[in-house]
């Protein structure tokens, strides 16, 4: 007789959580590779940012903000400060590698970029998870998945 096995398919929340993971691991990347090995390392760091922010621009923040009182309040602020950060980051990217002050402004903005993900987990990711219903959450890790497919393309 062969076991059943039931597959949970990650939520929203879930997905978000693996992304900032990602994007942790690519900022160590960056800092630790020399000079001249930092350019793959970046690129693919601002290409997980961007994707990153698109989905949740067009998926978990509208979600957050009509969540609860205060949901409205903290979407916006993750979604600026997000919007902020991948701003500076394809800014600090433009700049170049070999520019002096590269190393010191990723740095700073790698360090930004790390507390702007763990307050959004701390703030926003349990308003998803208490107001809005779990098959949505899994409906919205989809959405968001599609969004970022076609970004791709």
């Amino acid at each position: 007789m062969e076991a059943f096995q039931v597959t949970v398919f990650p939520d929203i929340v879930d997905v978000l959580r693996h992304e900032h993971e990602q994007i942790r691991r690519l900022c160590t990347a960056v800092r630790e590779a020399g000079r001249d090995r930092k350019k793959r390392p970046l690129a693919a760091l601002l290409q997980a940012v961007h994707l990153h922010q698109l989905g949740e621009t067009a998926v978990a923040h509208p979600a957050a903000r009509n969540s609860s009182r205060n949901g409205d309040i903290i979407a916006r602020t993750c979604q600026s400060e997000g919007a902020g950060l991948e701003r500076s980051l394809t800014e600090l990217s433009r700049l170049g590698v070999r520019h002096p002050g590269f190393d010191a402004g990723f740095a700073n903005l790698s360090g930004a970029m790390l507390d702007h993900a763990a307050d959004q987990e701390r703030d926003e990711f349990p308003l998803l998870r208490r107001h809005v219903p779990a098959q949505r959450l899994h409906m919205m890790a989809s959405a968001m998945q599609d969004i970022q497919i076609m970004a791709r393309t």
